[in-house]
């Protein structure tokens, strides 16, 4: 009876996963959002070998940076389109400590689903507090183990502070099962030989799941070749003097080191979740491209940058198409500039996008969320 039991669990569950994708396809030709990354700051005070964020002048960011008052405006003009899912990005959003909290309370009380990645610099009681009461997913940036956690955030005591996040996080969510607090880890050659540690990690340490993403990055070449009305993008996610890429080698290398812990994990209360390199081959691994199609970001998610800005997407973050502050969403959405970087992109013209790791993290075509499924539920029990 048990074993039926979880078949029919295991059914309802593909069957859900299938009707979201069908669901998906059709909001993508009707163009309607129901999505909103909003990026509270583009400062960073962490110095990640994967990401250059932290590179960007801190004091132009905050002389151009809105307040509540405008959060506040563009959340219910979200709402009144029906978004109904919230991410709060950065940079590092606790260096915005007030902001952060009132954001949080205002979407918490108009019901929004909110996920918030952090990497823990600047976690006090105080906005952990507001944390527990009000998100959804919390994702932890844990790269890796001790030194290497400290190498690869490019901050001492990187490591320290993951165990007392935590383990503060766990005290103050006192048995609760909200919200989930996620392990967050960025595969790139500076850890692929690590994974196993992590994992081990993050169950030592009281995680509910650990989610591997792989690195991404934008050579200048290529962003040089996505310029759109004269405007150069300028992704936070670029080569720098060495790849952040795993070689030929280091792929093959990441492909068995997953595979083995999926094995030696899978009876552990601990979700493990892999999906989003499972669907990449060894190829796309060390070539650091993608199984790429139609973009449903443009489609299907608002990005708003920290002035209050609807821009192309996370990584296209300077073509701004119309401020959300004085303008309405309908206003902006699926017209003008909207419109005209749509044309770009669906007409291939952006060299960027068959690299853009958003491609497989959010934006998988139908063959692709099919293959996702198979990984995350079948593969499995089989």
């Amino acid at each position: 009876m048990a074993l039926f039991d979880k078949m029919i669990k295991g059914l309802q569950t593909i069957f859900y996963e299938v009707r979201d994708l069908a669901q998906r396809e059709i909001r993508f030709y009707q163009g309607k959002p129901y999505i909103a990354t909003l990026f509270l700051t583009y400062r960073c005070n962490s110095h990640c070998k994967t990401c250059t964020a932290w590179k960007r002048p801190a004091a132009e960011e905050i002389r151009k940076e809105i307040g509540i008052h405008e959060w506040k405006l563009i959340i219910d003009k979200l709402e009144a389109e029906e978004v109904r899912i919230a991410e709060i990005f950065g940079g590092n959003v606790l260096l915005r400590k007030d902001l952060l909290i009132s954001v949080l309370q205002y979407l918490h009380a108009k019901n929004f689903i909110i996920h918030l990645p952090t990497n823990q610099i600047g976690l006090d009681e105080e906005i952990a507090q507001a944390i527990v009461s009000t998100v959804d997913y919390l994702y932890i940036s844990t790269d890796g183990v001790g030194e290497y956690q400290d190498l690869i955030r490019g901050q001492i005591g990187a490591s320290q502070r993951v165990e007392d996040s935590i383990s503060m996080l766990i005290r103050l969510r006192n048995n609760a099962k909200i919200p989930r607090l996620i392990c967050n880890t960025t595969v790139s050659k500076f850890n692929v030989n690590i994974l196993d540690k992590i994992v081990a990690y993050a169950c030592s340490n009281g995680f509910d799941e650990i989610y591997f993403e792989y690195a991404g990055e934008f050579s200048p070449a290529t962003i040089d070749c996505s310029m759109i009305n004269g405007i150069r993008p300028s992704p936070y996610i670029v080569k720098q003097e060495e790849t952040v890429l795993v070689d030929r080698q280091g792929a093959h290398l990441l492909k068995e080191n997953l595979r083995k812990i999926k094995e030696r994990y899978q009876k552990e209360p601990i979700k493990i979740g892999t999906v989003n390199i499972d669907i990449l081959s060894e190829r796309h691994l060390y070539e650091g491209t993608i199984p790429h199609g139609k973009c449903y970001v443009e489609r299907n998610e608002v990005t708003i940058d920290p002035y209050g800005n609807i821009v192309a997407c996370p990584f296209i973050n300077n073509y701004m198409m119309g401020n959300l502050v004085s303008n309405t969403l309908g206003e902006i959405w699926n017209k003008g500039k909207h419109q005209t970087f749509r044309e770009q992109q669906n007409g291939g013209k952006l060299a960027m996008c068959p690299h853009c790791i958003l491609g497989v993290q959010r934006n998988p075509g139908i063959w692709t969320s099919l293959r996702r499924i198979y990984f995350q539920h079948i593969q499995p029990r089989i």
